[in-house]
């Protein structure tokens, strides 16, 4: 009986070894969590670079899975590695994150090292995960998004400029536009019937970029000056959820991934084309968290 127990157990190491140097593919995992919904953390991930020293690290995705998996690439110096990122709700509410990272260079001396000491790689590591998440929680503080409910956009008449933008570069493509469609309403004359709004027309997630249109409600009229400059476009109603956002209208964008996450949560049908209502002028300043948004998400008829 001793001798079989001895037998099972040196099988068991031998397994344990097969599996750890031969099949297990990466060398150290670094986990934490977050408030944030795993759309507005796979969005901060894929962004890394943005915020960290690029003449010391590079950053390339290979693989990128929304909002749940990110493969990428970082070279440090004279070292590379690979990041596998996993992003999980947990049932608690909140998104663990789980880097599980890979020595491209010094596979086996990982292997050999990590789970007694923390050498370089392992510290190294720590400090890139920490900046990502640190990184995460700052961004946090720079908007609000709060009040979901059930709610009805009334659209309108409007005129507006159809637009194709990569979700980063949302708000530098809005301040392009608007020139063409205040300069209309001004040399025209025209009085605003209600705030700026846009209207995404088509959202590819996997690439990150959206169509929409760009809209300035007016009054409807059949003596409208004619124009190639903008369009005109009647809006219909609209029942959805909405949530009010505080904060720099370039980041608006993560409300649509609290209300997509509240809708999954409560098992409501919906369509991934939200509207923002901007409510305040960027151009008066002030602190950007007293600006107002309100973001609707329609539902799925």
């Amino acid at each position: 009986m001793r001798q079989l127990l001895k037998g099972v157990i040196a099988l068991g190491i031998i397994c344990l070894g097969i599996w750890y140097f031969a099949i297990k593919d990466d060398h150290y995992q670094i986990s934490f969590t977050t408030k944030q919904p795993a759309g507005v953390v796979y969005q901060h991930i894929l962004n890394w670079e943005s915020y960290v020293d690029t003449k010391t690290l590079k950053i390339s995705n290979s693989l990128e899975k929304p909002y749940s998996k990110i493969e990428q690439n970082i070279k440090v110096s004279d070292s590379s590695f690979l990041y596998k990122w996993d992003i999980v709700k947990n049932s608690d509410g909140k998104t663990k994150v789980t880097a599980s990272i890979k020595d491209l260079q010094n596979g086996f001396i990982q292997k050999l090292q990590t789970p007694f000491i923390k050498n370089d790689f392992v510290q190294r590591n720590i400090r890139q995960v920490k900046t990502v998440g640190d990184g995460l929680a700052t961004k946090g503080k720079t908007f609000k998004v709060h009040g979901i409910k059930d709610s009805v956009f009334d659209g309108g008449f409007c005129i507006y400029l159809p637009i194709e933008s990569p979700i980063k570069r949302k708000a530098a493509t809005m301040l392009y536009n608007i020139t063409d469609l205040m300069g209309y309403i001004n040399d025209n004359e025209l009085d605003l019937k209600g705030d700026p709004y846009l209207e995404v027309t088509q959202w590819n997630e996997e690439a990150g970029t959206f169509n929409y249109n760009f809209c300035f409600p007016i009054e409807k009229s059949d003596s409208l000056p004619k124009t190639t400059k903008v369009l005109f476009k009647e809006t219909p109603p609209v029942k959805g959820l909405k949530a009010e956002f505080n904060g720099n209208y370039k980041d608006s964008y993560n409300a649509w991934y609290y209300l997509l996450e509240y809708a999954n949560t409560n098992n409501i049908k919906v369509k991934k084309l939200p509207t923002e209502i901007f409510l305040n002028d960027p151009h008066s300043g002030g602190d950007a968290l007293n600006w107002k948004a309100l973001i609707f998400l329609p539902l799925n008829d």
